[in-house]
C-alpha cells in the first residue's frame, strides 16, 4: 500500500520554459534534444484529442495540426543538415501549434471517436469516485460536516445525469457532465481543505496498476485544463505561462509513456507524477485551489 500526502494550500507558481535553447556543449547532446521533442510532438499528433483536432469541423484547429506536421518534416530536414537551432526552433513551433490545436477541443467533443469518449468518461468517473471518497470522509467533521454532504449531494447527482445520459447513448453530453463533477469535486473539495494536511490511501497490486492509475489523473487533469481555459481564466500572458506547464507536463507524459512500454512502471510512474504536478501548477496559476 502506497500512501500520498497533499495540501489544499496554493502553492507559488515558476513559468516552464519548453522551448529553451540547446545546450551548447556538444552537437550529441543537441541532437538528443531536438530528436526528444520530435518524438513527443508526433505524440501529441497521434493522441485522441489531435485527431480530433485534425477530423473535425474547426477549421484553426485543423491548420494548426497541418502547421505542426510541416514544421515537423522540416525540423527533420535541418536535424539532417546539423543545423541544430533551426531544428530546435522548428520542434518548439511544431509543439506549441499542435498542443494549441488539441486544446481546442471540448471535452467529450463528437469528433472523438466514441470509443475514445467512453475511455474519457470511465476516466473521469473513476477521479470523481477517488474524490467521493475524500469528500465523504469529512462529511463526519464537526466543523465542515455540512458544507461537505451538500457538497456530495451535488457531486452525485451530476454523475447520476452523466449516467443517465450515457445509457441512452449521448455519450459526449455524458462526458461533459462527469466533467462538470469532477471540477465540481475538485474545487470545492480543495477549498474545504484549504490549509489541512490530505492523507489518501492508494493500494495497487503491481506499478503497472499505480502507472494506470497516474496515466488516468493525467488525462482528468488535462480535460480539467481545458474547462479553465475555456471560461477564459488563462486570458492575456497568463495563457502563455498555462501553455508552458501544459506542454511540459505532455513532454514528462510522454517520457512516461515510453518507460512504460519498455516495462520500467515504477520510473514511469515518477515521472507521470511529475507530468501531473505540471499540470496542478496549470490549475493553480488559473485560480483553482487543487491539491
Amino acid at each position: 500500500m502506497r500512501l500520498r500526502w497533499m495540501t489544499g494550500v496554493v502553492a507559488a507558481v515558476f513559468a516552464v520554459t519548453v522551448g529553451a535553447q540547446a545546450p551548447a556543449d556538444g552537437s550529441d547532446q543537441k541532437r538528443r534534444l531536438v530528436e526528444q521533442k520530435i518524438r513527443l510532438v508526433e505524440t501529441l499528433i497521434n493522441s485522441p484529442a489531435a485527431k480530433g483536432a485534425a477530423e473535425g469541423r474547426e477549421a484553426d484547429s485543423r491548420g494548426l495540426i497541418e502547421q505542426g506536421k510541416r514544421a515537423i518534416d522540416e525540423a527533420r530536414k535541418a536535424l539532417a543538415d546539423t543545423r541544430f537551432d533551426d531544428a530546435a526552433k522548428l520542434a518548439d513551433e511544431a509543439l506549441r501549434s499542435v498542443s494549441s490545436a488539441s486544446r481546442r477541443m471540448s471535452p467529450g467533443e463528437g469528433a472523438l471517436p466514441e470509443s475514445a469518449q467512453r475511455k474519457n468518461l470511465q476516466d473521469l468517473g473513476d477521479q470523481v469516485g477517488m474524490y467521493r471518497s475524500s469528500i465523504e470522509e469529512l462529511s463526519k467533521d464537526a466543523q465542515k460536516g455540512a458544507a461537505a454532504k451538500a457538497l456530495l449531494g451535488r457531486v452525485d447527482g451530476l454523475t447520476t445525469e452523466s449516467k443517465k445520459l450515457a445509457e441512452a447513448g449521448r455519450v459526449g453530453e455524458a462526458g461533459k457532465k462527469m466533467a462538470e463533477a469532477y471540477k465540481l469535486a475538485v474545487e470545492e473539495l480543495s477549498r474545504l481543505r484549504a490549509g489541512q494536511e490530505v492523507l489518501l490511501s492508494l493500494k495497487f497490486d503491481t506499478p503497472a496498476d499505480e502507472y494506470a492509475y497516474e496515466k488516468k489523473r493525467f488525462a482528468s487533469n488535462e480535460i480539467m485544463v481545458d474547462m479553465m481555459v475555456a471560461e477564459g481564466r488563462a486570458a492575456g500572458d497568463k495563457r502563455r505561462l498555462v501553455d508552458g506547464f501544459v506542454e511540459e507536463g505532455r513532454r514528462l507524459g510522454a517520457q512516461a509513456d515510453e518507460q512504460a512500454k519498455a516495462g520500467q512502471h515504477a520510473e514511469a510512474v515518477k515521472l507521470m507524477e511529475q507530468a501531473s504536478a505540471q499540470l496542478i501548477r496549470a490549475l493553480q496559476s488559473m485560480g483553482v485551489p487543487v491539491f
